[in-house]
């Protein structure tokens, strides 16, 4: 099973240091495995967040090999390598200085899936990385379940 939603409905002020900002809290389930995730509204709106969930979906089940979910406009993502009718998933981090090697950190209303590397089960170092395995069929029943399809 594959969801990735909010489960706030209002934003929430966060108050660290000099610079507050408003979030939503959201969720992502990976089969048996969810995690919460603060979404930043600074740099994108609940609908540019939504928006991109049903597009990255979208590139997957039309046959992308590489999608990413944005949990945090433009700072963390679920990137997706679809291999077959099988889907592996990884956490990331986008750097400032990854996003600004393809100009998005001043196009903030689209997803760099041109930053999506090469699947790897392991990092440089040969430390495994978490993975979280998903078939194509979850993320089709993702696109079911939303609003309009």
């Amino acid at each position: 099973m594959f969801t990735i939603e909010f489960i706030s409905s209002e934003p929430e002020l966060q108050d660290e240091g000099d610079d507050p900002w408003y979030a939503l809290w959201g969720r992502v389930t990976l089969g048996d495995y969810w995690e919460l995730f603060l979404a930043s509204l600074s740099l994108w709106t609940r609908a540019d967040y939504e928006r991109q969930w049903r597009e990255a979906a979208t590139r997957l089940v039309a046959g992308e090999t590489r999608s990413a979910f944005c949990t945090s406009a433009l700072q963390f993502w679920w990137v997706m390598w679809r291999d077959g009718s099988e889907i592996r998933v990884h956490e990331e981090l986008l750097t400032p200085e990854r996003l600004a090697s393809v100009g998005a950190v001043h196009d903030t209303r689209r997803a760099p899936y041109e930053l999506i590397r090469p699947y790897a089960s392991v990092t440089d170092d040969g430390h495994p990385i978490s993975e979280w395995r998903l078939s194509v069929t979850d993320i089709e029943n993702f696109l079911r379940r939303l609003p309009g399809h």
